[in-house]
């Protein structure tokens, strides 16, 4: 069994290794839905940016003061109104493309644009063009290019408004695949030219830190107003967004701003301009709400700017979440063979919550490592490698079972499983009785036999004999050539263990018999079979080395019984029973089964004190 067990150690190793890769490999390709799953819990632990008092959101209504539907008249009015107070930057979350002739409407809202620093927003379109003006500058490494997106075309601003304008960002915002906008890419490329998104450029205008850089070696970062912010594998921005109460904070009606209230708010501010009207195409869908305006999204990224708290996922993480995966999966298969199958799954539900509990702290501050994969696919590893090491610890019962089934009883086969503690397997002293049979004239017949034909006969006589052994209640100890060695009331207590054994050995003379009356072993020329028994205190326990252990028994009743098994051949008997075998008898020898039993007095077997066998 222990060999067993040792071969299927490698076996069991390997399997769970290869699981733990496997699912370490899917770790780093994250198949769906595992990428939503890993969002959400990001989208619910992440902190929310704190309002800025110096970002402003200015909401554009159905219609202006006068009643009238909202206008690019009411745009310039709006923005001349924003001027007077002097903010850092207004950044227009609306695309003035169409209608770009020089009407008295569009050169007021270009004059009204020219007063203040302002960034305006385009979209993409599908048809190729000249990259529209003006653009920040922005400059990129030869890696972070190839991670932008490219795109062939833009709808612009028309020229008027564009030339009065000191930045221009996009303004799309593209959700994942649920629909909950959560990233931005940190800049697109338009006929090759790189922009930022409308949140960024307004930003770069505000703080006048020079021109912006991404890069991407060895990690993607974007350096726009002397800050360095991480960016995520695919060089986006990763949004935390505010929801409607956040909202109320920081935004200001347009019809309040031409009334002149609020702007005392305006000095010095970032301020957004868009709508929250449905009509307008503005709303948008984030962890926050199903109905974001576009525009305080836009606000919500710059907040995260201003704040250099953008969130990241470290280009690193897919590799320390693989790493755990990996080493949980050696971890665990180790806990199995070392530990109890509750300690070992005890074990991995520790690392795996250590994994969980510290990956949630880094989330909360913004750095995206998954707290939730590696941790359930640690525990899968140890599950499976706890499933493995059952069955395992079965088939190793059940060959135990078979094994011992040739041995014991099954009585106590059963019991022994049931209640392991039972069996003193360190060595104790206790009263047993020992039966010894053998085969008259077995070294002639192993000269006329060749060796098929004699392991034939041997598989059926000790198949018979050993079944008869068991079926008494006997244990089988050894097997020699052709000797059988029985104890019985061992390893556990057997009433009338004597009696047992000789109505065991009447049986076996009788069944033997009848063997060798069978053709085969008649031709064989299987010979008559000879037994001793004698009771009396033995040293039973487990004896050996390394692998190879035997349960035996040690005394002189066992050399009596065997020596007692000898003088058969000289007293030309069957059956010799020593003296103690036969004062325990209950029925006191006067007939076994239908063995005729009498005294032969005393006989020399060896020089023991006291000793006088009693033959039959």
């Amino acid at each position: 069994m222990g060999s067993g067990r040792r071969r299927m150690r490698p076996l069991l190793a390997l399997t769970i290794v290869a699981l733990a890769a496997g699912l370490a490999k899917l770790q780093w390709s994250t198949p769906a839905p595992l990428p939503i799953l890993r969002e959400r819990l990001f989208d619910a632990v992440m902190e929310s940016p704190v309002n800025n008092p110096h970002i402003l959101v200015v909401d554009i209504g159905e219609a202006d003061q006068q009643g009238l539907p909202w206008s690019r008249a009411a745009t310039a009015r709006l923005i001349d109104a924003l001027a007077t107070a002097k903010p850092a930057v207004i950044a227009i979350d609306i695309v003035y493309s169409g209608d770009c002739d020089a009407t008295a409407e569009n050169m007021s809202l270009a004059r009204a644009l020219a007063r203040v620093p302002v960034a305006l927003g385009f979209l993409f379109i599908s048809t190729a063009g000249d990259p529209p003006a003006p653009h920040s500058g922005l400059g990129m490494t030869r890696a972070a290019s190839r991670l932008l997106w490219q795109v062939p075309g833009a709808e612009a601003p028309c020229p008027i408004f564009a030339a009065a304008a000191d930045g221009l960002g996009s303004v799309v915002l593209v959700g994942d695949d649920d629909g909950l906008v959560r990233r931005v890419p940190a800049a697109v490329l338009v006929a090759g030219q790189p922009y930022l998104p409308l949140a960024a450029e307004a930003v770069r205008i505000a703080t006048g830190g020079g021109v912006p850089l991404i890069a991407a070696d060895p990690a993607p970062v974007l350096r726009l107003g002397g800050a360095i912010h991480p960016l995520d594998l695919t060089a986006h921005m990763r949004l935390t967004v505010t929801g409607p109460f956040d909202w109320a904070a920081r935004t200001l009606d347009a019809d309040e701003v031409l009334a002149g209230r609020g702007l005392e708010r305006v000095t010095g501010a970032l301020v957004f301009v868009g709508s929250s009207l449905p009509r307008r195409g503005g709303l948008r869908a984030t962890s926050a709400s199903p109905v974001a305006p576009s525009v305080q999204v836009q606000a919500d990224l710059a907040t995260s700017l201003m704040a250099q708290a953008l969130p990241y996922r470290p280009v690193a993480a897919p590799g320390w979440e693989t790493g755990f995966v990996a080493g949980m999966g050696i971890l665990v298969v180790t806990m199995a063979f070392i530990l109890p199958a509750m300690h070992a799954f005890a074990v991995a539900l520790l690392v795996a919550a250590v994994w969980a509990t510290l990956g949630l702290w880094f989330v909360h501050r913004g750095v995206l490592i998954d707290p939730l994969f590696p941790a359930l696919a640690g525990l899968l590893t140890a599950l499976a490698a706890l499933v493995a090491k059952a069955v395992a610890t079965a088939r190793a019962e059940q060959a135990l079972r078979a094994r011992m089934g040739q041995l014991l009883p099954p009585a106590v086969v059963t019991l022994l499983a049931e209640s392991p503690g039972l069996l003193r397997l360190k060595g104790e002293t206790r009263e047993v009785t020992s039966l010894f049979a053998d085969i008259e004239g077995f070294s002639g017949m192993t000269h006329r036999l060749g060796p098929e034909t004699l392991v034939a006969v041997l598989d059926k006589y000790f198949t018979l004999t050993c079944g008869i052994v068991l079926h008494h209640g006997g244990m089988i100890d050894k097997i020699v050539g052709d000797s059988v060695h029985a104890l019985f009331n061992a390893p556990l207590d057997q009433s009338g263990h004597v009696d047992a054994a000789l109505a065991c050995a009447a049986e076996i003379l009788t069944a033997t018999d009848d063997l060798r009356r069978a053709p085969e072993m008649a031709m064989a020329g299987l010979g008559a079979t000879r037994i001793g028994i004698e009771a009396g205190m033995a040293m039973l326990g487990d004896v050996g080395s390394g692998a190879r252990i035997n349960y035996t028994a040690y005394g002189d009743v066992v050399n009596l019984a065997a020596r007692l098994q000898d003088v058969n051949k000289d007293l030309n008997t069957r059956l010799c029973v020593g003296p103690k075998a036969a004062e325990m008898a209950s029925t006191r020898l006067q007939l076994v089964g239908e063995v005729d039993v009498r005294s032969f007095g005393r006989v020399a077997v060896f020089t023991l004190p006291d000793q006088s066998p009693t033959l039959a």
